[in-house]
């Protein structure tokens, strides 16, 4: 397969992705009728507070700050957080210390023992991603369950979990490859079973 360099745009690939994801997994969970409804640790449900708190992962200790400059070859600022309890996402952002560099690290996780009794499932979400993608996405073999690469960078099902991995521009190799890597070590740092 051949890759072309685009020029690149004044606009951060990571500011993009940090409006775009969540916007499309806010309108996923009204999609599938997701109610608003507070996560399993704050709401009467299957699982107790303390187990769903128990249960709950952290995309910032599947990639840790230290993984994050390792794999992008240079240091990075403290972790950014962010967090969707309507569709079950935990965000984990690493920028670069050098304003200059275009390097960033995305993790997501989607899970649920943080979304509302009636949400989507994180399987349903990363279909539902993996239908829309269609045209733009390379199925991988050998990544969780089901894996892809599109725009926005890898999507992977493993278990309960769906996780979503972005560091750049999907048509170099290098950045498939960081992408590629990120998520084997995330993988391995799921709970087992997953």
């Amino acid at each position: 397969m051949q890759y072309f360099m685009r020029r690149p745009v004044p606009v951060s690939v990571a500011a993009i992705l940090s409006v775009v994801l969540p916007v499309l997994l806010i309108f996923l969970s009204g999609c599938f009728g997701g109610d608003g409804q507070k996560p399993p640790a704050a709401a009467a449900g299957k699982h107790s507070a303390k187990t769903a708190a128990a249960s709950l992962l952290e995309p910032c200790r599947l990639i840790t700050r230290q993984d994050a400059e390792r794999l992008l070859g240079e240091p990075v600022r403290e972790a950014e957080m962010s967090e969707k309890p309507e569709v079950g996402m935990k965000l984990c952002m690493y920028n670069p210390v050098n304003a200059d560099s275009l390097g960033f690290l995305q993790v997501v996780i989607t899970q649920p023992a943080f979304m509302p009794a009636s949400g989507v499932s994180p399987a349903d979400i990363f279909h539902s991603i993996r239908e829309a993608m269609i045209a733009d996405r390379t199925d991988l073999d050998g990544l969780g369950d089901e894996a892809f690469i599109a725009t926005g960078g890898l999507y992977v099902l493993a278990g309960e979990y769906y996780l979503s991995i972005g560091a750049g521009n999907t048509s170099r190799p290098e950045i498939r490859q960081r992408l590629v890597d990120v998520g084997r070590l995330a993988l391995e740092r799921l709970p087992a079973g997953q």
